[in-house]
């Protein structure tokens, strides 16, 4: 989903560009817009956070983990989920999916994280989730009249309904029983007023009393795009006093993670001693998408310009988180895997947020056969094998200015 920061200045145009992108290729045509009364009616008291579930000491989360053999990453990427979701039914089926140790999800990435994490008997449920999904079971547009009064052009009560329908007690009772094995399931969010990641520890979450309502608010909050989708409130102790919290997408800060316990539980007790790149187990990065933007005419035009800029930020922040979590693996001794949609895949879809079941099932079938080759793993992030031949010019010539 989204996956640039905006603040101060460039708030504006972040905000200008995530509402021409809704208006242009997310409205879900054939459905009526909330009507005024509904738009404007009050919103649900926020879920209280108690101590423990955001991960702040990880040096003592770290003595509670199991070893790390195997980590998957999960990150953003809208209808993008789709081919993350092919690709783990894919890799199932070649009979070497392992069971992960840890498994880290931002954005539409939370929401497939918990079945990952659970294993391959879910993997029918992610795809019809993944798949079969239509814009009014995610969103639904303002009054248009409201919307300049509101947090967010669309309301997000069909998405929360969407994850309260699948994140069942039988679920969250199996997430319990795993964590207390020692695996960990992360979900992050961005705290809106603080700028940063909040990392969710969802087996934590989910063995409270009031668990199943915070595990969804959790998960709704990840895929909260701004602008887009309504933040959710959370309600947070802070040295006695009682705050709420704004959060919102977690791809605004991070579109992939893994926490830094756990590299050093892989490394084990020889951290900063020399190690050989899966000596000590494996790193599995899965992003929802492609590496590079597609190429694309730019309009000499403020808008146009700013979306080229903000989808190249956005890009170039992924291949970044990459390339950081490649270094943390190689440290620890945890050997680096990348799965990403190939750059030549045509896909029809005029924003990330855009919903269209053709193109997702398309998406699945992409990840599906990259799972069951083998999977085709990439064994460096993308910024050290370089970009694809069709980007690299080797001479090239200013164009003619024309006097307007």
């Amino acid at each position: 989903m989204l996956r640039s920061l905006f603040q101060h200045p460039r708030t504006v145009v972040a905000t200008l560009l995530v509402v021409l992108a809704v208006g242009v290729g997310c409205q879900p045509f054939g459905r009526r817009p909330l009507s005024i009364r509904q738009s404007l009616s009050p919103v649900e008291q926020p879920a209280r956070v108690p101590p423990g579930v955001m991960l702040c000491n990880s040096a003592v989360e770290e003595d509670l983990l199991r070893p790390q053999r195997h980590v998957l990453a999960l990150s953003s990427g809208g209808l993008y989920g789709a081919y993350s979701t092919g690709f783990l039914a894919g890799w199932t089926k070649t009979g070497t999916r392992p069971e992960f140790d840890t498994v880290t999800g931002v954005s539409v990435g939370s929401l497939i994280a918990p079945y990952a994490f659970l294993g391959s008997e879910y993997d029918g449920v992610a795809m019809s989730l993944h798949t079969g999904v239509r814009a009014e079971d995610v969103f639904r547009i303002r009054a248009w009249v409201t919307i300049p009064f509101k947090d967010a052009v669309a309301s997000s009560t069909p998405l929360k309904k969407l994850i309260e329908s699948q994140i069942s007690t039988a679920l969250l009772r199996r997430v319990c029983e795993e964590h207390a094995k020692g695996r960990r399931l992360y979900v992050a969010t961005t705290n809106l007023t603080t700028r940063r990641l909040v990392v969710w520890d969802m087996g934590v979450v989910a063995g409270l009393p009031n668990g199943a309502t915070l595990f969804r608010d959790v998960l709704l909050a990840s895929c909260s795009v701004p602008g887009m989708f309504p933040p959710v409130k959370f309600v947070v102790d802070v040295g006695g006093q009682t705050i709420e919290e704004l959060h919102a997408d977690g791809g605004i800060a991070s579109q992939l993670f893994v926490p830094p316990h756990v590299f050093r539980k892989a490394a084990g007790k020889d951290a900063g001693a020399p190690v050989v790149p899966g000596a000590t187990g494996n790193l599995y990065a899965v992003v929802a998408g492609k590496l590079y933007a597609d190429a694309a005419p730019v309009r000499q035009r403020v808008l146009p310009i700013l979306g080229a800029t903000t989808e190249s930020i956005m890009y170039a922040n992924c291949r970044s988180e990459l390339g950081n979590l490649h270094g943390q693996a190689v440290l620890s001794g945890l050997r680096f895997h990348l799965s990403a949609l190939r750059q030549d895949a045509v896909v029809n879809a005029e924003t990330l947020l855009s919903i269209d079941q053709t193109e997702m099932q398309k998406l699945y079938v992409e990840g599906e056969q990259d799972g069951l080759a083998g999977p085709a793993w990439q064994f460096a992030p993308p910024d050290l094998c370089g970009p694809p031949h069709s980007f690299v010019h080797s001479s090239a010539r200013p164009a003619r200015h024309h006097r307007r």
